[in-house]
């Protein structure tokens, strides 16, 4: 139980929770808060294991009560809310634009890949390199994916939606996107899985992984060539990948050609999901009636 000051000078109910290290779910009355050590240790959790707010938030209700945690208040709603503000404010805050008045410009709030080539920064440029480096040394790798959940997830209320960084980071802007979407040709291909040809990694400068890459990267040039917003740097050359996970239902043909065993200079990750499932196992027993 929180008890707000009272007092003539006494700031706001919103302020006086900042001051006490707790984050309001609203401003105007707020009856729910939360600790930043919790809104730090989500924003921890989902960057290194991957944790959703759902699953975040299902944590907390187990370390409430671990016998019957489906009966804990859901407050999953208020997280999702107040952990988009949170992040907004460590990002701001993180680029110096805590104590300026203007917003940041499209890209200001992106932190550049220090990893990535950068000639005359951490690699040398073209007329510096040494002949006999690998060129995959200096070869940039782009993993791709499509968000379909996102893109079937329609608003209820698309008006009342809320952009905190509207092309300020790495996601283009919607006015951007929307633009792009009005010159896009969808155009339907057949998959035929077989017939690639091959690429040539001695001048090879970037990696891409996709899920059906043997499909995609066929026509990719041509597509970018005939957007208005998208290009390719001259002379760059793209070797195309599928994940292994993906790769083993494609044909055999694909495995040879896009599994990233046989691609010099790409990694590998492993995935353990024997933890989860048990315990996907343990949750369903407890709450089945």
């Amino acid at each position: 139980m929180i008890r707000f000051c009272q007092c003539p000078n006494a700031c706001t109910p919103d302020k006086q929770l900042f001051e006490m290290g707790m984050f309001p779910a609203s401003f105007t009355r707020p009856k729910t808060a939360f600790t930043f050590l919790v809104l730090d240790g989500f924003a921890l959790d989902n960057l290194e294991c991957g944790t959703s707010a759902m699953n975040y938030y299902n944590k907390l209700r187990r370390m409430t009560s671990s016998i019957f945690p489906h009966l804990v208040l859901d407050r999953y709603r208020e997280l999702m809310r107040v952990a988009r503000q949170w992040r907004q404010l460590k990002l701001l805050k993180w680029n110096g634009f805590a104590y300026e008045s203007r917003r940041p410009t499209s890209g200001e709030l992106a932190l550049f890949c220090p990893a990535c080539p950068q000639p005359s920064i951490n690699a040398p440029l073209l007329a510096d390199r040494n002949p006999h480096d690998p060129s995959w040394l200096y070869a940039r790798s782009l993993v791709m994916d499509g968000n379909f959940k996102a893109e079937h997830l329609h608003p209820t209320h698309p008006e009342d939606e809320v952009w905190l960084t509207d092309g300020q980071c790495f996601m283009v802007s919607k006015d951007q996107y929307k633009a792009h979407l009005a010159v896009a040709n969808d155009v339907v291909q057949p998959s035929e899985c077989n017939n690639h040809r091959a690429v040539n990694q001695a001048n090879a400068q970037a990696f891409t992984f996709y899920d059906i890459n043997c499909q995609y990267n066929k026509h990719f040039r041509c597509r970018v060539n005939e957007s208005l917003h998208l290009s390719i740097p001259s002379g760059m050359e793209i070797i195309p990948g599928i994940g292994l996970w993906h790769v083993h239902g494609h044909q055999d043909k694909c495995y040879v050609w896009y599994a990233s065993t046989f691609i010099t200079g790409a990694a590998r990750i492993d995935e353990c999901l024997d933890y989860q499932m048990n315990d996907s196992n343990f949750m369903k027993m407890i709450r089945m009636s």
